[in-house]
């Protein structure tokens, strides 16, 4: 193990930083039953997140039926979504000690823009990042590695001096479509040895592990 000296550090969010895999669930619910079709489990949802919503409900609805999705997804996401997400064991601590270290910190996720910059309102711990950037913040969500270059523009840092954080394939290959580090951790819904196949830069144990190479 080898601790680096990243001046910067951008993590993903659902998965990686906060669950809010319920508050998606019971959104999905809503947009399935107000278009008169068979809702999804839990488990089919949680697998069928992670790369932005208009692309999740085109290929599961077909792409005519995508604004009508968005629109019911996102009035039920924002009446429910504070009460259904919660930070990750650790994930407080941790940003506190980096930040607190002078590292900048960012989120780069294919939720909503304005959806994640609430969530981190909520929990009064927005102050902590430079810039949170999602869906409808860039042209392109990930796997493209515009967010990353986004949001380290926004920090004034180069990608030798930053890392990548994230729990899913989709952000080890963001990561790669960078040309930058990236760190996995197994907090999401994808398994160990799939991040693994993946052959990020290193697999954590978990979010605390991150305190050891950063």
């Amino acid at each position: 193990m080898k601790i680096e000296k990243f001046k910067g550090v951008i993590f993903d969010l659902d998965g990686t930083l906060v669950d809010s895999y319920q508050a998606i669930y019971l959104s999905f619910q809503h947009v399935y039953n107000n278009m008169g079709l068979n809702p999804l489990s839990y488990d089919e949802v949680k697998k069928v997140v992670g790369r932005g919503l208009s692309h999740t409900f085109g290929e599961l609805l077909g792409e005519e039926k995508v604004p009508q999705a968005l629109i019911l997804f996102r009035k039920k996401y924002e009446e429910i979504f504070r009460d259904h997400t919660h930070l990750l064991p650790d994930v407080r601590s941790v940003l506190e000690a980096f930040y607190g270290r002078g590292i900048q910190l960012a989120v780069a996720t294919n939720k909503l823009g304005r959806f994640s910059r609430a969530i981190f309102e909520h929990f009064g711990m927005k102050k902590l990042f430079a810039v949170i950037v999602g869906d409808g913040d860039v042209p392109q969500n990930k796997p493209h590695p515009e967010m990353l270059f986004f949001a380290m523009e926004k920090m004034g840092l180069k990608k030798d001096v930053t890392v990548f954080v994230g729990d899913s394939v989709i952000d080890i290959q963001t990561a790669k479509n960078a040309e930058m580090k990236v760190y996995a951790v197994p907090t999401g819904n994808t398994a160990r040895e799939d991040l693994e196949k993946a052959q990020p830069t290193a697999v954590l144990t978990g979010f605390l592990d991150l305190a050891n190479y950063v």
